[in-house]
């Protein structure tokens, strides 16, 4: 398992300031924390969302989740059309 601090990819600021934590675990499975939240992850190379509500922060936080996996989506339209996983 890896742990590390989300890069601000896209984003005007130069670090979220360890508010974007990102967990590799040895399974191949990645996850984002935004805050104390578990917020998505990736599993079996699917985008999943873990966290039912919104926030631009955590958005911002996402959405450089996708770019540094290079995973398409993104914005809060996008945010809300997605099912929760089970």
């Amino acid at each position: 398992m890896k742990r590390f601090e989300l890069p601000a990819i896209g984003d005007a600021r130069k670090s979220f300031y360890n508010k974007a934590i990102v967990t590799e675990y040895d399974n191949g499975d990645v996850e984002l924390m935004s805050y104390a939240t578990t917020v998505c992850r990736i599993r079996n190379g699917k985008f999943e969302k873990l966290w039912d509500e919104y926030s631009a922060t955590t958005m911002r936080h996402i959405n450089a989740f996708l770019r540094f996996y290079n995973i398409p989506g993104g914005g809060k339209a996008w945010w809300k059309s997605l099912s929760m996983a089970s």
